[in-house]
């Protein structure tokens, strides 16, 4: 998490009209500011850490310590400033106002060094502050409540504090959408995503976001149109969204669309076809009816793998090209006996049937009949040959 911490620089007041502070306390404070003005922060400390040796009252003690709580925020030694604020804050030598600003510092220094129950201790003694502006200490408090995993308080004051601002900055959005899906509470995380895709309607992560929760409330058709519509404006850019999509319109049986997408990815570069890209676009073409765009893409493919070619020559089957579902049979070289030689040598078989060679089919069958996976099928087409 950033530091969210405030620099507190108390006005130069006159020092010598306050009768708690000495002419000598004053002048040795301005010279110490006068060098961190110069970045001379090394010679400054000194001089402040030899006051604080001497004998000085509050009023004077706390001025020293903010004094030197500045150069230790310059050399961003955080704990050292904690320790000076919570001393100011102890001896309460400063104006009320002056204290709640510092209240407000060390709660936002507490909040950075993750020690979240006291940061919040102070956030809520400041709620009453006619000082601290409420929409800075609800701020706080939503961090503090969702870093202490107290997602319901963050969730509260994230509410409040919207209420106080015009323009929320996307990071509390951010926060109050965590907030709901830690809860699993989807309904609402969906209608804070919702607003996040309107108001950023250029990140993509919010879109995939909103799709994927309505995906996990089972509803396909949102998370379809949601990224429908994110891809028509050109949001969706990324390989494993755009695939995303595919796979959301797989799921609501969009095959032609599906198909058309991922082949204008592939064109165009978008996405690299591997083996399980070219599996999807074959699935797809077949579950759309689009035979022969599958048969191309399974004869133009350099996978020639063996259940790839079993497939193109079922799809020369179905397409009563028999010939050329032969010659790719013939071309498949399978273990003599093993499943996929069965399912082979059978499928040869109602080739030669269909291409009127009774002859050849009653042959192959033959030497299917010995196959353990392929013998009740192969002897039921062969009875019916014969009969």
């Amino acid at each position: 998490m950033k530091k969210l911490v405030l620099i507190l620089l108390l006005a130069s007041c006159p020092f010598w009209a306050k009768p708690s502070m000495s002419q000598k306390t004053y002048d040795e404070l301005i010279k110490a500011q006068k060098l961190m003005d110069k970045q001379d922060y090394k010679l400054a400390k000194t001089i402040l850490e030899e006051l604080l040796k001497q004998k000085k009252n509050d009023y004077e003690k706390s001025f020293i310590l903010q004094t030197l709580a500045n150069i230790h925020i310059y050399n961003n030694q955080y704990e050292k400033v904690e320790k000076a604020y919570e001393e100011i804050i102890k001896l309460n030598a400063f104006e009320e106002k002056n204290i709640h600003s510092i209240k407000y510092s060390l709660g936002k220094i507490y909040l950075s060094s993750m020690k979240y129950n006291k940061s919040l201790k102070l956030s809520l003694e400041l709620l009453n502050s006619k000082v601290i502006k409420k929409e800075d200490i609800y701020e706080n408090l939503i961090l503090a409540y969702y870093y202490d995993k107290n997602y319901r308080k963050s969730i509260e004051y994230s509410k409040l504090y919207f209420q106080t601002k015009q323009k929320i900055d996307e990071s509390w959005y951010k926060i109050l959408y965590s907030s709901y899906i830690e809860l699993k509470d989807y309904k609402n995380g969906i209608e804070v995503m919702k607003t996040m895709v309107k108001l950023f309607n250029t990140k993509e992560e919010y879109w995939v976001q909103l799709a994927s929760l309505y995906q996990q409330t089972n509803q396909l058709k949102k998370s379809l149109s949601t990224l429908e519509l994110a891809f028509k404006n050109s949001v969706l850019t990324k390989k494993d969204n755009i695939l995303y999509f595919i796979n959301i319109l797989l799921q609501n049986e969009v095959y032609n669309k599906a198909s058309l997408l991922l082949a204008k990815a592939v064109k165009e570069n978008l996405i690299k076809e591997d083996k399980k890209i070219f599996e999807i676009l074959v699935s797809s073409y077949i579950n759309s009816k689009q035979i022969q765009k599958a048969i191309n893409k399974l004869e133009n493919s350099e996978f020639k793998e063996e259940k790839y070619q079993f497939l193109l020559a079922n799809l020369y089957y179905n397409k009563h090209q028999f010939d050329k579902s032969l010659e790719v049979l013939n071309s498949i070289k399978t273990i003599k006996n093993s499943k996929v030689d069965g399912e082979k040598n059978i499928l040869k078989a109602l080739c030669y049937y269909e291409l009127d060679n009774k002859k050849d089919s009653i042959k192959t069958l033959e030497q299917v009949v010995n196959n353990p996976y392929s013998k009740s099928k192969a002897k039921s087409i062969l009875q019916q040959l014969r009969s």
